[in-house]
Order: structure tokens, then sequence, then C-alpha cells
């Protein structure tokens, strides 16, 4: 359920109320683009208003930030994720520390929340102070326009979606290992308006008449060139025998399609097709909201890999900055947040190899539990 709105004081930093939204409307499309709100209908509603930190100046909303809560699943743990963006303020009112307020107040409710990691769509000096890191160990890979008939099986139909399809979709989306638990509304808003940031086509991928998967792909707009995968998911040597039919019917130059790293499938039926992918981060960056919680509810995938003994022994605490992982007499310290985002998640450069190889035995615990795969936006962007 969406946070009630707070009580009815007017000016100050509080939750947005439900019959303020037209101001802070009018905020978004200034400061972004007209049209922004109606682009992303699962968030910016009246009925989310709680979910919304503003700073209202003679009953005008001047600044905002938005947090989406969403429950996830990570390898069958439950988490409790937050998607952070529309960070907004009209450029009279900058430089009064508006945003950096609302940012630390919006982790403070997302931790009442319950929330243990949050995903924020976009890098600012400011982000980073808050322990927001890029993170993750990707892959990029992209299908060229003469490679197309490589990645155009004849036994897989490409078939325009609709909502009538959202409840199929959502029962494929369902099998993934790593997801979002969504409502029905986040995959109906796909198309009713953007899915990160761009107009979006939604296609079914069908096997002798059969839904084996869908894709969401970029509009390519009134020029072809180069365009991107949204979201996919379902079976990936279908996906894959669909991405050059999407190339054909699109009459584009390239398809690109980010996998996440752990997901060996997919990565599999590509490179068997010849294709090479680059090293990518996960999507917007990541900081963490309650460090403790969240390792406690990782604890059962922690068992699947190392044993419920050694993940039962496994402690977590935060003192101050530091974020301690102990094993024994062994411990990985990380000094901040930052450092503790990059050590769960991973980094393409490693960063968080010089803690791991500090810590002896806990370091080699932790180095076969980590990284935990960070989420793909998707239909959940921000």
């Amino acid at each position: 359920m969406p946070r009630e709105p707070e009580p009815s004081w007017r000016d100050g930093m509080r939750s947005l109320h439900p019959d303020e939204f037209e101001s802070l409307a009018e905020l978004v499309h200034t400061v972004f683009r007209p049209g922004l709100v109606e682009e992303y209908p699962h968030f910016y509603t009246p009925a989310h208003a709680g979910e919304m930190r503003v700073v209202v100046v003679d009953g005008r909303v001047v600044s905002h930030i938005g947090a989406l809560r969403r429950n996830a699943s990570l390898f069958g743990c439950t988490v409790r994720t937050s998607s952070l963006g529309g960070v907004a303020t009209y450029e009279e009112h900058r430089g009064k520390g508006y945003a950096t307020a609302l940012f630390e107040d919006t982790m403070r409710v997302c931790r009442e929340d319950g929330v243990d990691f949050m995903l924020v769509s976009g890098y600012r000096k400011m982000y980073h102070r808050f322990g927001c890191r890029y993170v993750g160990r990707d892959w990029e890979f992209s299908v060229s326009a003469e490679r197309a008939g490589d990645f155009d099986d004849a036994g897989v139909e490409l078939v325009e979606a609709s909502p009538d399809d959202v409840p199929a979709m959502a029962s494929v989306y369902r099998e993934e290992h790593v997801r979002w638990m969504r409502p029905p509304s986040d995959y109906a808003h796909a198309f009713d308006g953007f899915v990160m940031n761009r107009r979006t086509l939604v296609y079914k991928v069908c096997e002798s008449g059969i839904m084996r998967g869908y894709v969401m792909v970029q509009h390519p707009g009134e020029r072809g060139g180069s365009i991107s995968v949204q979201e996919a998911s379902g079976n990936r040597r279908c996906l894959t025998g669909a991405l050059g039919k999407i190339v054909r019917e699109l009459d584009i130059q390239s398809l690109g399609v980010h996998v996440m790293g752990c997901d060996r499938w997919f990565q599999d039926c590509l490179q068997a097709r010849g294709l090479t992918g680059a090293p990518a981060n996960a999507s917007g960056t990541v900081t963490l909201i309650n460090f403790e919680q969240f390792m406690g509810r990782m604890r059962p995938y922690f068992a699947e890999i190392i044993g419920e003994t050694e993940a039962q022994s496994l402690v977590f605490r935060q003192q101050g900055d530091e974020m301690i992982f102990s094993y024994g007499g062994d411990q990985v310290v990380a000094p901040d947040q930052g450092a503790a985002v990059q050590l769960i998640f991973g980094t393409l450069e490693c960063a968080e190899e010089a803690l791991l190889k500090s810590g002896g035995r806990a370091g080699e615990i932790l180095a076969e539990v980590f990284p935990i795969p960070a989420l793909w936006y998707g239909v959940n962007y921000l």
C-alpha cells in the first residue's frame, strides 16, 4: 500500500498532499519536460502522494523527490526496494539545500517503511555523499542489421502485445530468479507511458502458438538508428531468436540488449550465435537503506551457496559509518556506505577486492556469496 500523507501543515518539508498534485506536476513539467507526469502513471498519481517528499513555500511545491516502493525477489529471498527519481527544484529556489534535505528525509522514511536498498536513476555529487554507487557486472550486446538473419528463427513469432496480455506477461516474469514483485498496473503503464524514459513498443514472443516471453523496446521514432531493449523476460532461446525480427520489423541499424551478470542462459544464447558482450553496470546507482536487515533477508540464499552453518555464522552490524561483515574471528570492514554497496553488489572495476582480501576467512566466505545482482529497472524506472 502507498504511504499515507502526513498531517496537514502547509509550508515546510513533508509528504505531498493529494490536493497539491497539480502544483507538483507544474514543478516536474517545468524542470524536466511537459507531459512527464503523464509518462509515468504508475507513480505520478494523487494515490502516491505519501511517497512524494516535497518542500512547500507559500503553499507552492518548489522542490520534490519521489520514491516508489516495491518488494523484489533475489534468488527467492524477498527484499524491500525503492526506486528514486523526479528530483526537481525550481531554479530560483536552488542553492538552499532543499534537494539534499529531501534526499536525507526520503532515506529516513524509506527506512521506516522497511526498505533495504534504493535504486537511483542517475548520478550527482549529492547522491554520492549518500552512498550511491554504480555497481553490477552486467553485459551489453548488440544485434546489427547485418546480423539480423542470425537472430530470426523460423519457429519463433513476434506479435504486438496489448494490455490484455498483462496477466500472461506477469506469469512469464514471475519465473525470473531476480525480479521485482509487481502489481499488474506496473506492466499496464508500459502501454500508456514510458519505460526507462523512452516511449516503448511491447511484443509477445511466441512459439507454436504459445507465449514464451515478451520484449519491450525503445520506440525508434522517425529515424531508425540504434535502439535498446528496455525489458525482456521468458525463454532465452526464443528471445534470442526474436531479436533479429525486431531489427527487421523496425528497420533499425542495431538493437542493444542488456543482460544481467547472473543471467548465464541469455549470455550463452547470444554468444553461441557469435556476439561478444561489453561489460556494463546495472541500471542507475544503488545505495543501502538498512544494511543489517538486508543481509538478514539474504541469509537463505547465502545458505544455498556456503551451507546453513556457515550462513548462520555470518554476522552483520553497523557501527557509525562502518559496515562490518564478520565470520569467526575475522571481519571485513567497509569504511562507509558506498564501500559496502560496492562490496555487496560488485563493480566492473573490482573495487571491492581489496576489502575482501583484507578480511581473512570472512573475506573468502563473502567472495563466495557476493556479488548479489542489482535489479534491472525495466517498467519500475522512476
